[in-house]
């Protein structure tokens, strides 16, 4: 239910977002073909990560009250494909801006990149371009950047699962990269080639994957840039593409809940309860790594879980979101909690 009292949709979508979009650009976009799908006069639509013009791939809207899952979302680790052009620089480190040629530059082997690969796994210490969206002392970056001011960009740890080789035909490389939030993969790109000796620039970016949502269960959102020909938005209603909120939380603890439990949480009151093992854990190295630091402790102990109810068929596997919660006092505390079926229905 929305504010309005009227239904909402809610969950995730996973879109295919074009070359020379922006990412809020697709939200726009999704915000009005979905108010219209549902004569709605207003509707959340958030991204759960952002990916620049110049990229494509898979980006991940909340929907309604799923935007209030973003901190949890954003945890989840993402699979690029990445291109890069060695021997050239530029100074946004990739097609932004002017190449400059290295004109004595001496291009690597595949097998001395693939060796230098081998230093890029695990944690990492990453110092992110200057042509980024990370705020410097309450300022873009990259407005600074290009106003040309001289400043200095805070390191960041990072996580890389894993980072392949998938092609290599001089001067250009491809790679395939696992990674956790907040990594910059054109950044990445640059750190190989200085450690081969040369200089690169990032001359294409693909999302696949954000968490267990892959590039394959996007919707095609191109068609939402043309307005003027109604003729080319799918037949089937955008909705039939959302996933369930809890789909993005698969990572964290579950308490399977009770009826009882269910209207204790959405009565503000606390519940207790033993978490279940996370049905797709992240890698315990990630977590040091994770931004919303507020949603783990200092021995890297996830303090969240997520409450769900399988008491329905529909549910599916990992049931229907109740609640996100939080250990207050040997009990758990209803930090976010979310209308279900049942209580939609009763309300109605």
């Amino acid at each position: 239910m929305d504010p309005n009292g009227e239904h909402s949709p809610l969950g995730f979508l996973p879109c295919y977002k074009p070359p020379g979009a922006t990412s809020r650009d697709i939200v726009n976009r999704a915000q009005r073909r979905l108010r219209g799908e549902f004569g709605l006069r207003k509707l959340k639509v958030g991204h759960t990560g952002t990916l620049d013009p110049l990229a494509e791939g898979l980006v991940l809207l909340a929907i309604g009250s799923a935007t209030r899952l973003t901190p949890w979302v954003l945890q989840h680790g993402k699979r690029y494909l990445a291109d890069f052009q060695l021997g050239v620089s530029s100074e946004s480190g990739d097609l932004e801006s002017e190449l400059v040629i290295q004109k004595e530059a001496k291009l690597p082997t595949a097998a001395e990149i693939e060796q230098v690969l081998e230093d890029f796994h695990g944690v990492v210490e990453q110092t992110p371009p200057a042509h980024s969206a990370i705020k410097v002392d309450g300022q873009r970056a990259h407005i600074r950047a290009r106003r040309g001011e001289d400043f200095e960009m805070p390191k960041r740890r990072i996580l890389i699962d894993s980072v392949k080789l998938i092609s290599y035909e001089p001067p250009m490389m491809r790679l395939d990269v696992r990674c956790g939030s907040g990594t910059y993969l054109r950044t990445l790109g640059m750190d190989v080639a200085a450690a081969c000796g040369c200089a690169a620039v990032m001359t294409k970016l693909v999302r696949n994957e954000v968490g267990r949502f892959t590039l394959d269960d996007t919707l095609d959102c191109e068609f939402m840039f043309d307005d003027e020909d109604r003729e080319k938005m799918p037949a089937i209603p955008m909705t039939q593409f959302l996933r369930p909120p809890v789909e993005g939380l698969t990572h964290m603890p579950a308490i399977e809940l009770d009826q009882q439990q269910i209207g204790m949480l959405h009565a503000g009151i606390r519940i207790a309860g033993t978490p279940q093992r996370a049905a797709e854990p992240l890698p315990e190295e990630w977590i040091g790594c994770i931004d919303q630091v507020d949603t783990f402790d200092r021995n890297t102990n996830v303090l969240d879980c997520i409450g769900v109810d399988r008491s329905s068929d529909s549910s599916g596997p990992w049931g229907e979101l109740v609640a996100i919660l939080r250990p207050h006092r040997k009990l758990w505390h209803p930090l976010r909690v979310f209308p279900t079926a049942e209580s939609i229905t009763l309300r109605d």
